[in-house]
């Protein structure tokens, strides 16, 4: 610093010590003269001239002292000159644009956008539209979400003929006004964006969005088709795909749909959705065909349940189309899926029967009843067979079903009616004869269902009511052969006991005796909830789903299964509330099982409530309820109640109760099932590398399932799947290439079987499945299947997939076997089929 500054420092401060502020302005100004860069000077005059009350002079020297201070970096001190002393006079723009900067960098966006608004309109006014745009484009990008700001921005671009920048302002306010919702001005927005670029890929792809949205398909085709249809662009053939779909050029959509499920599989919804299309278009050879490509695919990824999910929604939305019905038919079939396939067939059946197609009709029921002779509907489905079908044909089904079709001289319609007898007075005979057939049908649905003390209640109860009757009647000497029991006057006299030929237990329908159309109803229903209850795997389920059923079929308000000994809080319970009635509360179920406890059962197992001495019943909304106790076949305790009640009181009858007892006994054997299953799936030891279960859990899995299926005489069938040469190809390519084959194997079978099929570790080169409730047919056909899909398996060292053997047997349950016999039969039979198919060179099912 010059001598002479220094000098006009000294005398400037002796000034202001005497008060002589103007002499002191001279001074300093004297120095920025001689110094322009003094920040003291500068800072100094714009105090003094504060002092003196010359505002716009202040703010002269405070501005260049703004200046210096945001060049050095001084931003704090810098934002507080400002905001102190020159905001309140009018500054440049440049300046301003400067504090709008330090306003944005201390997060004071709505003050930044503010003064830079306000440079911009003052840039605009000085014919400087570069500076005006630079000052838009920054408020665009601290308000983005703003389209006023783009709009701006747009105006300002083409007025300078920047048509890129306009056409990318104009697109994105197109954008956030089409997400407001304000269509008209969206599009009016996104065709200018397209008038300034054309050629522009995106912008052409968002207008033929706006135009999709507001239901304009055939403006967004004539938008795109300019455009190549690019592999990879995925948002570009999603756009037109739906375009094409949505204008009815659904052949040439499915080239670009095909093409983008080529490049991502994920993208599958677009396939259902064009087969939906043609599917309401009555084109059902594409639908399928487009099935077809995406199972291969999702089943290959392991996402069957995705894909079904689909199917059954297409089904839903496409109830009358028979493509879709063969389809989902084909699938469930393939999948083992049981009542899927069941519901899918019923269909079939209806569809076909409607176009005309009395062969596919035929071939639906046949198939309807395979899987369940006794579905309540199918005496419905023969009688609308009758007339279209072949006479020989619908007695042959008749028989299958248990029903007994009559070939007199003139045979009976199945739609006709027998005409009704004149109403007589019932003797006292023949109110007991009617009560001694109730009695019989009631032991019959006890044997049938393995209850074997409640049938021999009912038997006792015959003896004391009829005794002797059994000399006279066939059908109860039957049943005591078959309950293993006999009036203690009828076994004395059986000194060598009358070879009474062992009739297997059949369907009610099937016997002889006069049932009424109650207790034939009845009995195919507790078939079919016997069915549906043993398929749940969880108790949870077994509850919900028993309750459900039983509720719908008598037609009840409610309906209540608790689990759970008398006195104790119940283990579990569930409930079926009629349509509109809400499920009761927990203390309204705890207030009832008190009552439900303390009620003795009649003579026929049953017992009723009277909402006089239960007030939990009308505080349930219930004029009368019944119920049975729910009784522990081993320990003879009882373990729950079943419990149905009306909003309107009813007469219950006889039927009613013992198809309580009937499900009842069903319901708890189900629940506890499910428990020991689950709790062998929890202890039993897992392979570690497969998941599933261990060598050491397979004969205590084997024993549990074939004591079920002694109980409750159902199937159980064995498949042992074995890689052909599987020793061989260990010691040849080593243990950890070998166990990471079988892991992928062992993950792409189990996605194949049931949930209530169990798979387990065999072997180092064989996995075995436990299958309950299956028959060696449908066994032998899952065995097929694994094959198949153990086909796509490829092993670490080779590309072609191992060939495979598969042994498969069904269980016999033979009266002289006990669980541990039956077991070491069922193994032994299937170890002898491995062994048999490796003989005859691998690569083959055997079953024995």
């Amino acid at each position: 610093m010059s001598a002479d500054v220094t000098k006009h420092l000294e005398r400037a401060k002796k000034y202001l010590e005497k008060n002589k502020l103007q002499d002191a302005v001279e001074e300093y100004r004297a120095v920025l003269k001689e110094f322009p860069n003094n920040q003291e000077a500068v800072q100094a005059l714009g105090d003094l001239y504060t002092r003196l009350g010359d505002p716009h002079q202040a703010a002269q020297y405070y501005g260049m002292l703004f200046d210096r201070l945001t060049d050095s970096g001084d931003t704090t001190r810098a934002a507080a000159l400002y905001s102190r002393f020159l905001k309140s006079v009018q500054q440049s723009p440049d300046r301003m644009i400067r504090f709008a900067h330090l306003l944005q960098r201390q997060g004071k966006r709505d003050e930044a956008v503010g003064y830079y608004n306000v440079a911009g309109e003052e840039f605009l006014k000085q014919n400087d539209g570069a500076a005006a745009l630079n000052c838009w484009e920054k408020i665009a990008a601290l308000d983005p979400e703003n389209p006023e700001r783009h709009i701006k921005v747009s105006e300002v671009s083409e007025r300078l003929g920047k048509s890129d920048v306009a056409a990318r302002g104009w697109l994105r306010a197109g954008q956030l006004t089409l997400a407001g919702g304000e269509m008209d001005r969206a599009l009016d927005l996104f065709s200018r964006a397209y008038r300034l670029s054309p050629g522009d890929r995106s912008v052409a792809l968002l207008y033929a969005e706006a135009f999709l949205r507001k239901g304009a398909p055939q403006e967004a085709v004539r938008l795109l088709e300019p455009f190549p249809a690019a592999e990879g662009d995925a948002a570009f053939l999603t756009t037109f795909g739906a375009a094409l779909m949505q204008d009815g050029q659904l052949d040439r959509a499915r080239a670009i749909i095909e093409q983008l499920y080529k490049d991502n599989s994920d993208s599958f919804e677009k396939m259902f959705e064009l087969a939906d299309q043609y599917l309401k278009a009555g084109k059902g050879q594409p639908a399928v065909e487009l099935f077809s490509i995406v199972k291969d695919r999702m089943f290959a990824a392991k996402r069957q349940n995705e894909f079904t999910a689909h199917m059954d929604k297409l089904l839903e939305t496409n109830p009358t189309s028979l493509p879709v019905a063969e389809f989902c038919g084909r699938m469930y079939d393939e999948l083992n899926r049981e009542s899927k396939y069941f519901n899918v067939l019923t269909k079939l059946f209806d569809l076909y029967l409607d176009a005309g197609n009395v062969a596919g009709a035929c071939s639906a029921l046949d198939r309807v009843i395979d899987i369940d002779p006794y579905d309540q509907h199918n005496h419905e489905r023969m009688r609308r067979l009758e007339g279209k079908a072949d006479p020989a044909y619908l007695r042959g089904v008749g028989a299958r079903m248990g029903k007994i079709v009559s070939s007199a001289a003139q045979p009976q319609s199945f739609g006709q009616q027998e005409p009704e007898p004149a109403a007589a007075p019932q003797s006292d005979e023949s109110r007991a004869r009617q009560a001694l057939e109730d009695l019989i049908v009631q032991a019959e649905i006890f044997l049938q269902y393995s209850l074997q003390a409640k049938a021999i209640e009912r038997l006792q109860k015959i003896g004391e009511m009829f005794p002797g009757e059994e000399e006279n009647n066939q059908r109860l000497r039957s049943l005591f052969e078959l309950a293993n029991w006999w009036p203690p006057r009828a076994a004395a006299r059986r000194a060598e006991p009358a070879r009474v030929e062992a009739v297997a237990v059949e369907p009610a329908a099937s016997r002889s005796g006069t049932y009424s159309a109650d207790t034939l109803r009845d009995l195919g229903k507790i078939s079919e909830i016997t069915r549906t209850v043993h398929r749940q795997s969880t108790p949870k389920a077994v509850l919900s789903t028993a309750v459900n059923e039983i509720g719908k079929y008598l037609k009840v308000t409610r309906c209540l299964a608790v689990v759970g000994p008398p006195g104790q809080p119940p283990q579990m319970a569930s409930e079926y509330c009629a349509p509109g009635v809400d499920p009761s509360g927990g203390a309204h179920i705890v207030k009832l099982l008190g009552p439900i406890a303390q009620a003795t059962p009649d003579e026929m197992g049953a017992f009723e409530l009277d909402p006089g001495g239960v007030p939990a019943l009308r505080e349930m909304g219930l004029e009368c309820a019944m119920g049975v106790q729910l009784t522990d076949r081993e320990t003879q305790a009882v373990s729950g109640f079943l419990v149905v009640g009306n909003a309107v009181d009813r007469p219950w009858k006889p039927n009613e109760s013992y198809f309580l007892q009937a499900v009842g006994d069903q319901v708890l054997i189900g629940v506890n099932h499910t428990k020991l299953r689950s709790l062998m799936r929890t202890l039993a030891v897992a392979d570690e590398k497969t998941g599933l279960l261990g060598r050491g859990s397979y004969q205590d899995c084997l024993l549990s399932e074939t004591n079920r299926m002694k109980s409750q005489s159902t199937p159980l069938s064995l498949v042992i799947l074995s890689v052909d040469k599987g020793m061989e190809l260990l010691r040849q390519h080593g243990e950890p290439q070998f166990d990471r084959h079988m892991e992928q194997l062992a993950r792409s079978l189990q996605a194949t079987v049931r949930q209530n099929d169990l798979a387990v570790k065999y072997t180092s080169w064989a996995l075995a499945f436990v299958l309950p409730d299956t028959k060696l047919a449908d066994a032998c056909a899952l065995a097929d299947k694994l094959r198949k899909v153990s086909a796509n398996v490829r092993p670490p060292w080779n590309q072609s997939a191992l060939p495979l053997s598969a042994s498969v047997v069904e269980a016999v349950n033979r009266p002289d076997y006990d669980a541990e016999d039956i077991v070491t039969d069922l193994i032994n039979r299937a170890e002898f089929g491995l062994e048999e198919a490796r003989k005859k060179g691998g690569d083959a099912v055997l079953s024995l």
